[in-house]
């Protein structure tokens, strides 16, 4: 049987490919991260065992099986939001405070600094999840959302704080909104 229309044929690299999933995620994070909230810890995982990985072993050309890792790291972390829900809650905000405190300060300041704000930033993280939990999941899947989509971006650092802000309020404020909205719709 003959298709009525043609396929089109995707030829994608591997930067490509990576780029393209990362504008997906970034964008589902910063507009339905509270819904999505295993994606979000998905991608927190996945970003902080990067990070590990990228700080153990500091060389380029890593072997293609050790960025299964990271992978491994996101996919438990989905699994185990859904089925650990405060458990994995907790450790989420203490890991997202973590890898925000170093994001951000990391072009900022020098050694022994980022780790600092890293530390920092998990206790922020673990408090600010611990007790005001819809509040602090759009904020901080918002936060994380414009990040992923800012990292390949190359400008200078004042300007990818400035546009992850920006980022930040526009999916805080839809988030909101569709919150809002879900609540009028249960409450008739």
């Amino acid at each position: 049987m003959e298709l009525p229309f043609q396929l089109p044929e995707v030829h994608m690299t591997p930067g490509q490919l990576n780029f393209a999933a990362g504008v997906a995620v970034g964008i589902a994070l910063l507009l339905w991260g509270r819904r999505l909230y295993w994606l979000f810890f998905a991608t927190i995982g996945f970003l902080v065992a990067s990070l590990v990985t990228k700080w153990a072993l500091p060389i380029e050309n890593v072997e293609w099986w050790w960025q299964l890792i990271p992978l491994a790291v996101g996919i438990v972390g989905a699994f185990l939001s859904i089925f650990l829900q405060k458990i994995v809650i907790r450790l989420g905000g203490l890991l997202t405070g973590a890898y925000l405190g170093f994001f951000l300060s990391e072009p900022f300041l020098q050694d022994p600094w980022p780790w600092v704000s890293l530390a920092g930033g998990a206790v922020v993280g673990f408090f600010i999840i611990f007790y005001l939990f819809n509040g602090a999941l759009m904020l901080l899947s918002s936060l994380l959302g414009a990040m992923v989509l800012l990292e390949p971006m190359d400008a200078k650092p004042e300007i990818r704080l400035a546009v992850v802000g920006a980022l930040m309020l526009v999916g805080c404020a839809y988030q909101s909104r569709n919150t809002a909205k879900d609540k009028k719709k249960k409450g008739r």
